[in-house]
C-alpha cells in the first residue's frame, strides 16, 4: 500500500486482535459474487446462516440470535433483562464494552478482582444481590488471554438465581488449547439462563462485517430479539458469515500459526525479562514496573510502525497488549522490543 508521499507503508498494526492473514478466502469469494446486491434490504430473521450455526453446533435455529458483532447481543441483552435500580456484575481489567454499554443504559455495574489476571467466580459471586440480573464473563478473558473452567462456569451457575442471565463471551474459543475449557452448549441445556456469544470477527477474519452471534435458549432469545435492531446486518455480512463457516483449512491454518506465533512470542518475552501472562488467546499482555517503561515502550514502538494497545482503558494502568500477528511481523516486534527494552533498562 502506498502512502499519499508515494512511500510503502510499512505499519504492523497488532492493536485490535485481528486475523493477520485476512478474511477466509471463502467469504470473500462470496463477497465478490453478491456485491452487485447492496441495492436491495438484507433479511430480517438471516434463515440460511442460522441454519448453518445451528448444523455446526447441533442445535435449534431458534436457539440463535445472529448479531451486528457480539456485541449488538450485549447491548439486547441489559436492554432485555436489567432495570433502572438493578445492576450488572462483570470483572475488572476486561473486555470494555461491558462497563461502557452498562453506562450508556444508566444501569450499575459492578467489577469483581482477578486473580493472578483470571477472572475468578467466587470474586464474582460476591458482587451479588437481589438487584443483580446480569453477569458478563470473557473467556478467554480480553486482554489477559486467560480463561475459566468447566468447573468454574458450573460453579457460578449454580450458585446464583436461575433468573440471573449469565453470558459468557467467547469471541477467542477458537484459539484456546486448553482442555479445561468450558463446555458450554452442554452447561446450556442445564442452565437455560446461559447465553453463548460468538463471533465471525476474529478467526474468520470478519471484523469489518460487524457480524457475530449468541447462542441461548428459545425463551431467552424471544425476549432478546424484541430489542434487535432492523437492518442491522448487511447482506454481505450474512453471505460472508455463511461461506466462511466452510473454510475449514482457512481456519484450522489460523489456529495452527497463532498457536506456535503465540508460544514463540510468549518466550520471546519472558527471556527479555518482561512480565507476559500466558494466554489462550490471539494476544498477549505484557505489564511494566512503572507507568513511565508502558509509555516509553508504546511510544518507541510506534515510531518504528508498530501499533499495540494501551491497557489504560481495561484497568491495566501500566500495560499493554500485542496481537499475535503474521511470523515476520512477530519477528519485527520482537527485534524492536527488544533494543528498546535494552536501550531503556540501561538509562
Amino acid at each position: 500500500m502506498k502512502s499519499p508521499q508515494g512511500k510503502t507503508d510499512k505499519i504492523v498494526k497488532l492493536s485490535q486482535n485481528e486475523n493477520p492473514f485476512g478474511a477466509s478466502p471463502l467469504a470473500l469469494k462470496a463477497l465478490e459474487k453478491n456485491f452487485h446486491s447492496v441495492n436491495r434490504y438484507p433479511g430480517l430473521i438471516h434463515e440460511n446462516l442460522r441454519i448453518k450455526l445451528a448444523e455446526k453446533h447441533n442445535i435449534a435455529t431458534d436457539n440463535i440470535v445472529v448479531s451486528a458483532g457480539s456485541v449488538e447481543v450485549m447491548d439486547m441483552a441489559i436492554k432485555s433483562f436489567v432495570g433502572f435500580d438493578e445492576n450488572v456484575v462483570t470483572s475488572e481489567k476486561t473486555f470494555i464494552a461491558y462497563k461502557l454499554l452498562a453506562k450508556i443504559h444508566k444501569r450499575e455495574c459492578r467489577l469483581a478482582k482477578l486473580v493472578n489476571n483470571t477472572v475468578n467466580v467466587g470474586n464474582i459471586i460476591s458482587m451479588c444481590d437481589d438487584k443483580t440480573m446480569l453477569i458478563f464473563i470473557a473467556n478467554p478473558n480480553n486482554p489477559t488471554g486467560t480463561i475459566i473452567t468447566h468447573d468454574s462456569l458450573h460453579k457460578l451457575l449454580k450458585a446464583i438465581p436461575s433468573q440471573v442471565i449469565v453470558v459468557i463471551d467467547e469471541a477467542y474459543i477458537e484459539y484456546v488449547n486448553d482442555t479445561s475449557y468450558p463446555h458450554s452448549l452442554e452447561l446450556q441445556k442445564i442452565y437455560p439462563n446461559l447465553i453463548i456469544l460468538r463471533t465471525f470477527s476474529k478467526i474468520y477474519g470478519l471484523a469489518g462485517l460487524r457480524i457475530g452471534y449468541g447462542i441461548t435458549h428459545t425463551d431467552v432469545r424471544a425476549k432478546l430479539i424484541k430489542h434487535k435492531t432492523p437492518f442491522s446486518i448487511s447482506s454481505l455480512s450474512n453471505v460472508a458469515a455463511i461461506a466462511s463457516l466452510d473454510d475449514e483449512e482457512f481456519v484450522k491454518k489460523s489456529i495452527s500459526v497463532n498457536e506456535k506465533e503465540r508460544a514463540l512470542l510468549q518466550d520471546a518475552f519472558t527471556n527479555m525479562g518482561l512480565n507476559v501472562t500466558p494466554s489462550q488467546s490471539n494476544f498477549l499482555c505484557l505489564e511494566f514496573d512503572n507507568l513511565y517503561e508502558k509509555e516509553e515502550i508504546h511510544k518507541l514502538l510506534g515510531n518504528v510502525g508498530i501499533i499495540i494497545r494501551d491497557l489504560e482503558p481495561f484497568g491495566i494502568e501500566n500495560g499493554l497488549r500485542t496481537s499475535v500477528g503474521r511470523p515476520d511481523e512477530n519477528i519485527k516486534l520482537v527485534d524492536c522490543l527488544g533494543n528498546i527494552v535494552k536501550s531503556i533498562l540501561l538509562k
